[in-house]
């Protein structure tokens, strides 16, 4: 085969792979079909409990909704914000699989004026228990955090907590957050 005709017959190769990208296939239209009607049943768990995703046990410890983050450390914490406020919770995940994992944040969600809002960023706090810092921890280890996110301050209504790393989407309940009273500042 001459160089040509290798261009020729590779030129006719991508536009074959672009029309087969572009355009896909009956057979994949269906399987996203399919997809589409498929149900995931959501496990939910409260505080105190311990709830298993695909490579972790996780027991949700304790949740406070504060204006600031006090972390110990003056240069760390996180300042009052006009108009925002933190929802901050302790956690305790421990590794169940057979080699190291890496443990992500996760998302928060809420159902505000029936609109459900997901918060996917947690806040970054560059100190130990603070945070996932895109660890990895060992097999049967446990680690205990704190993670942070800023919510806004006029949100009200039922608050959770989906893990990262959860196709078996476990789900804490955080509790109810309520709309704080004026104080005039």
């Amino acid at each position: 085969m001459s160089i040509r005709q290798i261009r020729h017959f590779l030129s006719g190769l991508v536009v074959i792979v672009f029309m087969v990208l572009a355009f896909g296939s009956e057979d994949s239209d269906t399987a996203s079909i399919e997809n589409n009607t498929e149900t995931i049943e959501t496990e939910i768990i409260n505080i105190g409990e311990t709830g298993v995703t695909d490579y972790f046990e996780i027991l949700v410890n304790k949740v406070v909704v504060s204006d600031r983050v006090n972390t110990g450390n003056q240069f760390a914490d996180l300042n009052r914000e006009p108009g925002n406020q933190y929802l901050a919770f302790k956690i305790t995940f421990k590794n169940i699989d057979n080699e190291s994992r890496m443990f992500t944040d996760g998302d928060v969600l809420i159902n505000y004026n029936g609109k459900e809002y997901r918060y996917d960023k947690s806040e970054t706090i560059l100190l130990e228990g603070w945070g996932t810092m895109l660890d990895q921890i060992n097999p049967l280890t446990s680690k205990t955090t704190n993670l942070v996110y800023k919510i806004p301050q006029e949100i009200t209504g039922d608050l959770y907590w989906r893990p990262g790393r959860n196709s078996k989407n476990v789900t804490f309940y955080l509790g109810n957050i309520q709309a704080e009273a004026s104080t005039g500042e």
